[in-house]
């Protein structure tokens, strides 16, 4: 009634237990792999979100830095959803000097903001001048029933969707209020 016990040690292992281990090996494989492309993708998220909140931070400190520190802002909208806004404001160096800076939101493709800066008037680009400005960011929409900018007196509202690829926008709102009242030679508009 008692089984034999092989103690014979080039016994091997069975059929039975080389599946039983093998099939083990690949539910942890599996496990370890779907954890490793799971890592990999919700990396991938982070870095494209991230992305598109910087550089819509840098577009929104750029416009408010500038609109605070000036006298005067014109806006208009030249063409169905574009929009152009200029700014005389002062340089942040030891001499008080002024200068023009000017953002153009395109509406065209995924949407762009332009900016320029200069001494003298900036005028309403046209779609070949534009070429020559230098594109802040890509991948800018208005946030639904907004403009990009609007502007109630001196107070400019900067309201704008910076697009992350195939992941949700990164809505980026901000607002400044020139200050008024400052004198200068130098008209920008």
């Amino acid at each position: 009634m008692f089984l034999e016990q092989d103690d014979d040690p080039e016994r091997g292992y069975t059929l039975v237990e080389l599946i039983v281990y093998s099939s083990l090996l690949i539910v942890v494989v599996a496990v370890v792999a779907g954890l490793f492309v799971s890592g990999l993708t919700a990396t991938e998220r982070v870095q494209t979100v991230t992305a598109a909140t910087t550089s819509g931070q840098v577009v929104a400190d750029s416009i408010e830095t500038n609109v605070r520190n000036s006298t005067d802002f014109l806006l208009t909208t030249p063409a169905g959803a574009d929009q152009f806004l200029v700014a005389r404001t002062v340089n942040r160096d030891s001499t008080l000097s002024w200068h023009c800076v000017a953002w153009y939101y395109s509406a065209a493709g995924n949407g762009s903001i332009y900016s320029k800066r200069s001494s003298v008037a900036i005028l309403l680009p046209t779609p070949i001048e534009l070429q020559d400005w230098t594109l802040v960011q890509e991948g800018i929409a208005p946030v639904a029933g907004t403009n990009i900018f609007s502007a109630s007196g001196q107070q400019l509202t900067v309201n704008f969707a910076s697009l992350a690829g195939d992941y949700p926008s990164v809505v980026i709102s901000s607002s400044a209020t020139s200050r008024a009242g400052a004198s200068g030679g130098l008209t920008c508009f």
